[in-house]
């Protein structure tokens, strides 16, 4: 398989049929899969040299580019929506969350997960909490997890199965982790989980902008598992119908 196409694979570029078959190609051939490994870590690298602005305050001047007006009309109060992800976003993209985080918030990567309950990699246990949110929570509905907000951000076909972008969050301790679960005949298992501090511009109000770095890691980990488009809500609805069976 020549390099070219295994570079578009690395940055997102495929298509679902054309990810799937590189993926399979990959499996079978350890020095594409290594070369692919090292491109894909050399654009997180890429990322996370943009990252060090992050950290710098906002100017009043952008803030109020991007921030409504104290008298502007507010809209009206309800359930926090999630919207769903149209498609797998490339590897480059990431470079653009991160430049445009710079204009409303921060972010900081956690080496390790908060203390408090969390998301963690591995098996999903079937008596779990977690196991029960997976298999019948649709995406954009919030759920108490150990005090904190747990919502299926998303739910993508994949080889095999099904995949699940999930997001947990704890405003009161500041902190949001970003999680994939997929799916095959043997249960649900977490592929990755990431574990970010909020850092609020505005005293009594988060931003959870993208770093970056999550967006650049999970899109590395749904393009391994073959992910497809995102389902719509009527597709979800009937794989979780369906108890995931394909």
């Amino acid at each position: 398989m020549d390099k070219e196409l295994l570079a578009a694979f690395a940055d997102g570029d495929l298509s679902p049929e054309e990810a799937a078959r590189v993926v399979m190609h990959l499996a079978d051939h350890p020095e594409d899969q290594a070369w692919v490994d090292d491109l894909m870590a050399a654009n997180v690298a890429l990322v996370q040299a943009f990252s060090a602005p992050m950290s710098e305050p906002v100017p009043d001047r952008l803030r109020d580019l991007v921030m409504p007006r104290e008298d502007a009309p507010q809209p009206a109060q309800g359930g926090r929506v999630v919207a769903f992800r149209p498609r797998r976003a490339p590897v480059w993209a990431g470079i653009g969350a991160a430049l445009a985080a710079v204009f409303v918030g921060a972010l900081v990567l956690m080496p390790s997960a908060p203390v408090d309950r969390t998301l963690s990699a591995g098996a999903v246990a079937p008596d779990s909490e977690l196991r029960r949110v997976l298999d019948s929570q649709p995406s954009g509905q919030r759920v108490d997890f150990g005090g904190a907000d747990l919502t299926v951000l998303a739910t993508l076909p994949a080889l095999g199965g099904f995949c699940r972008e999930v997001e947990l969050l704890n405003r009161d301790s500041g902190w949001v982790q970003v999680a994939l679960a997929c799916r095959n005949d043997r249960g649900w298992n977490v592929d990755v989980a990431m574990s970010e501090t909020l850092i609020p511009v505005i005293e009594g109000r988060d931003f959870l902008p993208a770093s970056g770095k999550e967006s650049v890691l999970l899109d590395y980990w749904l393009e391994r598992r073959g992910a497809g488009m995102t389902l719509t809500p009527a597709e979800e609805a009937a794989a979780i119908a369906a108890g995931w069976s394909r």
